[in-house]
Parts: structure tokens; sequence; C-alpha cells
């Protein structure tokens, strides 16, 4: 049974993706769905890349694709 996820990005993230889905010659979708697959495929080797980054209580939990890539989350 498939499963629906909705995603939100920031204008960096957005265009990040858009512009690595043209690139590949393939759909937003597509290359969401290859991302998540390759990290599940990888989850056993325990990378930092694996381990989700929590905000301390009481501070907004979001955090940009642009923060994230540079470390600042």
């Amino acid at each position: 049974m498939p499963h629906k996820v909705e995603l939100t990005f920031d204008e960096f993230g957005w265009q990040a993706l858009t512009d690595e889905a043209r690139h590949q010659g393939v759909t937003i979708e597509e290359l969401v769905v290859h991302a998540a697959m390759y990290y599940l495929g990888d989850a056993d080797r325990e990378r930092f890349s694996h381990r989700v980054m929590r905000a301390p209580q009481g501070r907004d939990s979001s955090v940009s694709a642009d923060q994230a890539r540079r470390g600042r989350a």
C-alpha cells in the first residue's frame, strides 16, 4: 500500500531540488523517492547524516536547507 508524504522547502532547497532533477532528467518526485531509498539503503551504517537533528525545547524546529548545508542546524 503506497503512502503519501508532503514536503516543504525554502527557496534555496526548492531551487536545488529542481536543478538536480532537471540535471538528471527526472521528475522531482522521482528524485525524492530515489533520495529516500538511497538513505534507507545505507541507514544501517549509522552515519551522522542518518540522525535527525532536533531543536532544543521551545525553539523552532524548522531548519532551512541552506542552514543544514552550512552545518548551522
